[in-house]
């Protein structure tokens, strides 16, 4: 293969790519750039992953989406057959690269396409499972079928540089094998810039929020360990002192989940009636307009795509001390790092934005300055771009 053209193979087709993940709402959301941008230079590109509503939408984009039945519980029967139908798919579809996304599919999907014969897998680290907090068994659990994932990675990428660092500690991998990607957003689309001023006003109309209200928002799944209940108790203790503050909550339910989090629990905490749940939006941005604060008091993370958008969108944002989280916001200058599972420092650190107008103002520009020079997509459409050009050259020059 001439080094000068990464898209030609030596026999004359087109480099085939499967990006492999739980579900399509993963690709069509997060991937979407990355997919175009292989396309656009000429890789026949295909996801493979379990297809909702989201898989029409990119075979719209000229994706190919091949369909894998995955479980994202530990499923152990199921999960041999995702294995089997990886490796199918993987055989079958005689690709290049295999480039896998989200833990459980990080260690199927790769030792699929070892078996398969694949030349390069590629995985992406949107964030190791385990975590600080967790129980010493559950984390040595997570770190060891991390291990065995990184047994079969030609390179990972990590969107975190902590975790990176992390990896290379652990003996996860080798720093040979790991590279910093970084993750970025359209920011034409997070721009508060482009929306009309009245915007603000329409949506908190829509969802039933007084204009004069103090909104916090927070975008993740319904279940505890995005840190819900400890928002739930601080906007309680706020709410209390007589701020006018109201929660907008924008997230898919998963009831089946252990740590489910329901409406139920905002009543608990006796703040029902200032908690809106959104559910799953495609409006994100304009949604955003209407916020006053972003909160994420996450228990784990990997570089938190809902962050870097709030700071896009020059939103102060409270989040946990905790890795990706410490990446993408600078404590005291874009927003504030609060302790895990601390609802008493979540609610001084909202307090004190909700006290301060000019210092959630000149927090929400110091946030979207640091959007503009650090989280562009396009820089890590380069990387992976950059990357698959390296490791092609390398196995087929």
């Amino acid at each position: 293969m001439a080094k000068t053209n990464p898209t030609a193979r030596v026999k004359g087709r087109k480099i085939r790519v499967a990006h492999a993940c739980a579900v399509d709402r993963t690709a069509w959301g997060g991937l979407r750039a990355q997919l175009l941008g292989l396309k656009k230079v000429g890789y026949d590109v295909s996801v493979v992953c379990t297809p909702t509503k989201f898989g029409q939408k990119l075979e719209d984009l000229g994706i190919h989406v091949i369909s894998v039945d995955i479980s994202r519980s530990m499923t152990p029967f199921r999960d041999l057959i995702s294995l089997w139908q990886f490796y199918q798919v993987f055989r079958k579809g005689n690709f290049d690269i295999v480039h896998t996304h989200t833990p459980k599919v990080s260690l199927l999907g790769q030792m699929a396409a070892k078996l398969a014969g694949i030349p390069v897998i590629i995985d992406t680290v949107h964030g190791f499972y385990f975590h600080d907090d967790m129980k010493c068994l559950n984390k040595t659990f997570y770190i060891l079928t991390a291990k065995v994932a990184a047994k079969f990675s030609t390179r990972i990428l990590s969107q975190s540089q902590e975790d990176v660092e992390t990896a290379i500690n652990l003996n996860i991998c080798s720093s040979a094998v790991i590279r910093r990607l970084g993750n970025g957003l359209d920011l034409n689309r997070f721009n508060r810039a482009r929306f009309e001023r009245d915007l603000r006003i329409k949506k908190r109309n829509e969802l039933g929020i007084p204009s004069d209200g103090l909104v916090v928002g927070i975008i993740g799944r319904l279940v505890r360990e995005k840190g819900y209940l400890e928002l739930f108790e601080a906007a309680s203790k706020l709410a209390k002192k007589g701020y006018n503050i109201w929660l907008m909550a924008i997230g898919d339910e998963e009831p089946q989940k252990s740590d489910a989090v329901h409406a139920s629990d905002a009543e608990r905490f006796g703040i029902s009636g200032r908690t809106v749940f959104c559910g799953r939006r495609d409006d994100v941005d304009e949604l955003m307009t209407a916020m006053d604060i972003y909160a994420l008091p996450s228990y784990r993370e990997g570089y938190p795509r809902s962050v870097l958008e709030a700071s896009a969108m020059s939103l102060p944002v409270v989040a946990t001390d905790i890795r990706g989280c410490r990446e993408a916001i600078v404590d005291g200058v874009t927003g504030f790092l609060v302790p895990v599972r601390n609802a008493s420092a979540l609610e001084n650190a909202i307090e004190k934005l909700i006290n301060d107008d000019q210092m959630r103002l000149n927090m929400g520009r110091a946030g979207y300055e640091k959007a503009r020079r650090e989280f562009d997509e396009q820089n890590v459409c380069k990387i992976v771009l950059d990357t698959y050009k390296q490791l092609l050259n390398e196995k087929y020059s």
